[in-house]
């Protein structure tokens, strides 16, 4: 699985469970590639801050050249020198430290966000997964339709030629033949369409051998969790996290800026050789304790001060608003995967009750005691019914996936309390 070009096929001899599906999208989707690469960059701006606490040693060789007509003596014409420099921070009016941890928290912030971007891409598999389950499943729904609709012209043609039946019922089933196969063209062409957004959501080249097909009554049986969603949601989403960290880093960036306003104290030393010659030995060394203190900036720290304020107290407004999209989004899911779950046992009554209905019918049309439109007014009442009942699974189980997505949690801590479930996917499969 270990991929690195975006497209690229994988082994067509394996098949891939929705896991492998989810572990190749991590290691091939770009934005996931990209989000990691801003967390590298936010490490090396800590590691850059932190350095300001900590000592510098330089190391200089030096030529000079001194030319005739300067008012100051020198001991040689040519020097040449070797030079270690020390320079520390003692104080630094606590500005240092405040960007140090500054970028702790920036970097931290991106992390929770490449954790966001991960959750993104793990919806977009899932989704996608399953909406070719769906389009697999709507598929085999026309097939169905199709080859009964074939039968009934077959037998439709057979009392034709019996002399039971006028020609014009025989022109109906056939009207009826070519809706079901322009049905199943169409079918066909979404399973398509579908493979190719599950290998854009993957990120390589699938083919449908690669991907187990599944039917509705062999999915997981699949409840609603028994937990608080909202607040669940409240302390799983990454973004809730970043936004505070990055509120977090705002404030201390102003404690920074508050710090350039406060006396600095650094200590310098530096020992050097110099001579005539390249290899200089006529040593000298000084050490010096540096006091400074800006007394007038015309109101840049001031004004630092204040932008940096700001921005914690936009980010203290945008987490607020973020709390209220979160209850939007976590509601909408419930309610979407509780309503796909309660269509579930409807839809599978349904497909109960068209198969007998339009048993009923074909036998009654057989024995001439009832019509073609009853048989056609059957069929499609099945094909209806097999539908929804698809769409009902599949529409669960894409609330499902938003739901996981709009709590920021995993498929395991969604699921790990009691289980008891209300209702369920399932529990019988479409024809």
């Amino acid at each position: 699985m270990d991929k690195s070009v975006w497209g690229e096929e994988v082994n067509s001899d394996v098949q891939y469970s929705l896991a492998d599906l989810i572990a190749i999208a991590e290691q091939q989707n770009p934005l996931l590639k990209a989000a990691q690469e801003q967390v590298n960059q936010a490490r090396a701006r800590e590691l850059q801050s932190a350095s300001q606490l900590a000592p510098k040693l330089d190391a200089n060789l030096i030529y000079a050249h001194e030319y005739g007509g300067g008012i100051k003596e020198s001991k040689y014409r040519d020097t040449y020198k070797a030079a270690l420099s020390f320079t520390h921070t003692l104080y630094s009016g606590d500005s240092f430290e405040a960007s140090l941890r500054a970028a702790t928290l920036n970097r931290k912030a991106l992390e929770a966000d490449l954790l966001r971007t991960k959750q993104s891409v793990e919806n977009d598999v899932r989704k996608s997964y399953y909406d070719l389950q769906r389009a697999r499943a709507q598929l085999r729904v026309a097939q169905e339709s199709y080859d009964l609709a074939l039968e009934h012209l077959k037998q439709a043609k057979s009392l034709y030629e019996q002399g039971v039946i006028a020609v014009n019922e025989v022109l109906r089933t056939q009207v009826d033949v070519s809706t079901a196969e322009l049905n199943l063209i169409q079918a066909q062409n979404g399973t398509r369409v579908a493979l190719n957004t599950l290998e854009k959501a993957v990120g390589v080249t699938l083919s449908f051998s690669q991907v187990p097909e599944i039917a509705p009554k062999e999915e997981t049986r699949l409840s609603l969790p028994k937990i608080d969603p909202y607040a669940t949601a409240l302390q799983k989403r990454p973004e809730l996290v970043s936004l505070d960290d990055s509120r977090k880093a705002a404030e201390e960036l102003a404690k920074a800026a508050a710090g350039q306003a406060r006396p600095s104290i650094s200590i310098q030393g530096e020992t050097s050789y110099y001579e005539d010659e390249f290899f200089p030995n006529s040593d000298d060394w000084n050490l010096s304790v540096i006091a400074s203190w800006r007394l007038y900036d015309r109101g840049e720290i001031k004004n630092k001060i204040e932008e940096n304020k700001a921005m914690a107290r936009e980010l203290l407004a945008r987490i607020d608003d973020l709390r209220n999209q979160i209850r939007l989004e976590v509601s909408t899911a419930w309610q979407n995967m509780e309503s796909a779950l309660q269509r579930v046992h409807v839809a599978e009554d349904q497909v109960k009750t068209a198969e007998e209905d339009y048993r009923m019918a074909l036998r009654r049309y057989v024995e001439q005691v009832g019509t073609n439109i009853d048989v056609l007014d059957a069929r499609t009442a099945l094909t209806d019914a097999n539908t929804s009942f698809v769409n009902a699974v599949y529409d669960a189980y894409a609330a499902y996936s938003d739901l996981i997505y709009s709590i920021g949690a995993s498929e395991e801590d969604l699921m790990s309390g009691d289980q008891e479930s209300n209702v369920e996917v399932g529990k019988e499969g479409a024809r």
